[in-house]
């Protein structure tokens, strides 16, 4: 008889402890390209179904839409946008928290986890668009501020289990001392979806509405899951450099 060797077993993604005493850019950007490489096809399922809502808005701000219309896809798609944005934050920052644990990512649980703390995500999401959206009537630059002192309000929402007032206020105090390099990666990671939607524009725009639409989901997919990803490791390290925790302590509140 022909001797079958065993399967291998699986090996679990190896545990992304934090090692130093610095808040490094650079170190939360390689981090994140390594979480979301693992899960690229789940995390980015999430984020497109989140992103469905954009192309909605996208079809109402088209020429020759009757302006009733347009209203109603663009006030439709503005509503559906925020809470499945918020609600797919919530499911890929429990698959990255996983991840970086050394565990498995279950979606199921992860879905669990986002509806468990529905109102308090939404209620985050609101006011931190709320908020911005007020500095950026006064000038340009508040806005930044304050987005980067908000940066990590949902991963506090959902990890240390506030209210929507309270994590902003837990946000504000974690980034501060560091709220330039949190600018910095809110700022890589604009310009980058920036650059890859215009270049993606111009595909479509050559090869039409349909492969236009796909391209731009699929973008879309993969900037909100690393977007998503970043918050998470931001928030991880955040914690680690000002409270001297690790990822265990941090994500034990999910046991």
């Amino acid at each position: 008889m022909t001797h079958v060797p065993p399967p291998m077993p699986v090996q679990p993604p190896p545990v992304m402890q934090y090692v130093g005493d610095e808040f490094r850019v650079g170190q939360i950007l390689n981090r994140t390209f390594s979480v979301l490489s693992r899960n690229l096809l789940p995390f980015c399922v999430v984020t497109a179904i989140a992103y469905l809502p954009n192309l909605l808005i996208l079809e109402g701000n088209q020429t020759g839409v009757p302006q009733g219309r347009v209203i109603a896809m663009v006030f439709i798609g503005a509503i559906l946008s925020l809470i499945l944005s918020a609600l797919s934050q919530a499911i890929v920052l429990f698959g990255a928290f996983e991840d970086m644990r050394g565990r498995p990512v279950d979606m199921i649980a992860s879905l669990k986890v986002g509806l468990s703390r529905f109102l308090p995500v939404i209620g985050v999401a609101l006011l931190v668009g709320l908020l911005t959206g007020l500095a950026a009537i006064l000038l340009v630059f508040p806005a930044f501020i304050v987005m980067s002192m908000l940066f990590v309000a949902m991963p506090v929402c959902i990890v240390e289990r506030l209210g929507p007032v309270k994590s902003l206020g837990r946000s504000s105090m974690l980034t501060k001392g560091h709220r330039w390099k949190v600018f910095g990666l809110w700022l890589v990671i604009m310009l980058v979806t920036a650059v890859g939607a215009g270049m993606l524009g111009g595909i479509g725009y050559a090869t039409g509405p349909i492969v236009g639409g796909l391209l731009k989901l699929i973008w879309g997919a993969l900037a909100g899951a690393f977007n998503a990803i970043m918050v998470v490791v931001a928030y991880h390290d955040l914690r680690v450099v000002k409270e001297g925790v690790d990822t265990d302590h941090i994500a034990s509140v999910f046991d």
